[in-house]
């Protein structure tokens, strides 16, 4: 919020030093000022956007950056160690080792992962699967075991904490309304030895190359254009990434 408050008075201090009132600045003067700054004048966004529905500000529209192709993988060795760890090391967390596998596999957001409830969890004995938006994750018998102990651990945690919190979380935060946060988890992960950026590309990488896009986005809870994006990257850039990971 800071950040995109100070874009929008680097933007109105711009307009004073050139005496153009806020809502005579046109299209080419505002890509002007966004083209002469660093990227993250995009931020301004919020603020035209806010300006136009209060008719301070005529038909602006900041574009968006281009989204820059992902460019940190693990090895093959890197993410078989970690997955290891996450599987067999019982010194670490619970839920470390159980949102480091699923990142590990199915490159899951860890926003998609902290939604997650008990009740997301279906166990039937024998296979235990993720509702992910109504879209059902079969997991491997270890990472079921991971999934169902934690899931038994946050159960017994929530019915202490019914009367504070109504949402049965499979990543409950400090606060047992909310689930823990997205950053604190990444902190976490990369705490014991897990690299959760590196890891949910080269997850994600590797199912764009076997999955369409469409089943990519159920499959992983990502939105269709991010989906769309890494099937793109799988066809176009899979054999030299393989390259250049053999080099490593």
């Amino acid at each position: 919020m800071r950040s995109r408050l100070r874009r929008a008075l680097e933007l109105l201090d711009w307009l004073d030093r050139h005496g153009i009132p806020l809502g005579k600045l046109t299209q080419p003067e505002l890509e002007t000022w966004l083209e002469e700054g660093p990227e993250k004048r995009r931020e301004v966004r919020v603020f035209i956007t806010w300006a136009r529905g209060r008719g301070l500000a005529g038909a602006l529209e900041v574009p968006r950056a281009p989204v820059a192709a992902p460019s940190v993988f693990s090895t093959d060795e890197d993410q078989a160690e970690q997955l290891h760890r996450c599987l067999s090391d019982e010194t670490m967390p619970l839920d470390v080792r159980t949102a480091g596998a699923l990142t590990l596999l199915f490159g899951l957001q860890h926003t998609r992962l902290l939604e997650l409830t008990l009740h997301d969890i279906i166990d039937n004995d024998t296979d235990v699967t993720l509702n992910l938006n109504g879209h059902r994750l079969p997991l491997p018998p270890e990472v079921a075991q991971l999934v169902r102990a934690l899931r038994d651990q946050c159960q017994k945690r929530w019915q202490l904490d019914q009367t504070a919190s109504t949402t049965p979380w499979l990543f409950p935060g400090q606060e047992p309304a909310r689930p823990l946060g997205a950053t604190y988890l990444y902190l976490k992960l990369r705490r014991h030895g897990i690299a959760p950026l590196a890891s949910r590309n080269t997850a994600r990488l590797a199912l764009a190359t076997d999955l369409p896009a469409s089943v990519l986005a159920d499959f992983t809870g990502t939105s269709i254009s991010n989906a769309t994006r890494w099937s793109g990257y799988a066809k176009r850039d899979w054999l030299d990434y393989i390259a250049s990971r053999t080099r490593i």
